[in-house]
């Protein structure tokens, strides 16, 4: 689709969330951010009481009109006690506008069990019920080669996760990441996005569904197929955030766009999609790229663990009209991106 859209940067594209020297689990790269907005007053309150802070912050949060909740993926160095090569995630507080307001010195996901033994990786979260449920990549070891497969937590607090495994279904006993679930059923099924890296159309978008998120998800095959581009060797995509309900009863869908150029190098850029439940084939309106690496923290990474020219996103949410996403810049940095009402307008419309 022929269509550009004018997207923001915040910050004049300054990281909102980068490593901190003094705290070994995340004193090389932070990344690939999920995030929920709470805009309800009480959940707000009752979630600010549990929250890991002073006092003086709590009642700083407590006056935002809305708070994002960002879990973003942290690597560190190895200690006497714990490898933080290995990655996990850190809990960060932001305003709607995604402006940085208080951030938790300690990781609230550490890969600690045998199915994740490598790495707690990229999460995304939705809201069902009264619960967060965070689908994220689990990294383990295995023979002979380690197993890339997707995990289920929840937490009503973003502090306190109860992890519940691995989901259960066939599409987990192959490599397997991008799990997403969307935030409301689709004809009397919770439905989930994911990218398998093998098998048929591998490295596409499939979508698999299920009679609740703790039960069997049952594969339904492609959902969308990579764009070739002349420029790149070979593209794949996969989910970035859950979709969002848009007012019309579609979805609104970002996602990420892998390609490799010629002598092995690769770039990561960002594509955007409508759903539509009552269309035949789904998705009715895709365009790629919505953006593309630009900025130095986008381009240039961690020397040691970053990879340069990537985007990557995870999570979004509107306020006020407006698309404001956090999104990783060379495996390395959070940064803020938005989208304003007229752009989304345009794009949807047309």
């Amino acid at each position: 689709m022929k269509h550009s859209i004018a997207v923001e940067r915040l910050y004049e594209c300054r990281p909102i969330i980068k490593k901190i020297a003094r705290h070994p689990w995340e004193n090389r790269v932070t990344f690939n951010p999920a995030c929920a907005l709470v805009t309800d007053r009480d959940e707000m309150a009752a979630i600010v009481l549990k929250l890991p802070f002073s006092a003086a912050t709590k009642k700083a949060l407590r006056r935002q009109p809305a708070l994002s909740f960002l879990l973003y993926r942290a690597q560190g160095e190895r200690t006497g006690a714990l490898d933080h090569s290995r990655s996990s995630l850190g809990l960060a507080v932001l305003s709607p506008k995604l402006e940085l307001l208080a951030r938790h010195k300690e990781p609230v996901l550490l890969p600690e069990k045998d199915y994740e033994n490598l790495g707690v990786e990229d999460g995304r979260i939705t809201k069902i019920g009264r619960r967060y449920v965070l689908v994220y990549t689990a990294y383990s070891s295995a023979t002979p080669n380690n197993k890339i497969r997707i995990a289920l937590a929840s937490s009503t607090d973003f502090v306190t996760w109860e992890k519940h495994g691995l989901l259960k279904g066939d599409f987990n006993n192959i490599n397997n990441k991008n799990g997403i679930i969307f935030e409301r059923k689709i004809g009397r099924k919770f439905v989930m996005l994911h990218r398998p890296m093998e098998g048929k159309d591998a490295m596409a978008i499939h979508w698999a569904e299920s009679d609740g998120i703790h039960k069997a998800w049952e594969s339904r095959g492609v959902l969308m197929k990579p764009i070739g581009n002349q420029s790149f060797v070979d593209t794949w995509i996969g989910g970035g955030a859950p979709p969002l309900k848009l007012p019309d009863g579609r979805y609104l869908i970002l996602y990420h766009i892998g390609n490799r150029k010629v002598g092995g190098s690769k770039e990561y850029d960002l594509g955007i999609a409508i759903g539509d439940p009552a269309a035949k084939d789904f998705i009715v309106k895709r365009m790629e790229p919505l953006m593309r690496p630009e900025t130095a923290a986008e381009t240039t990474g961690d020397p040691t663990l970053g990879v340069n020219n990537v985007l990557f996103v995870c999570g979004a949410y509107f306020y006020k009209g407006d698309l404001y996403f956090p999104y990783a810049g060379a495996d390395s940095v959070v940064l803020g991106g938005k989208i304003p009402r007229s752009e989304l307008e345009k794009f949807i419309a047309n």
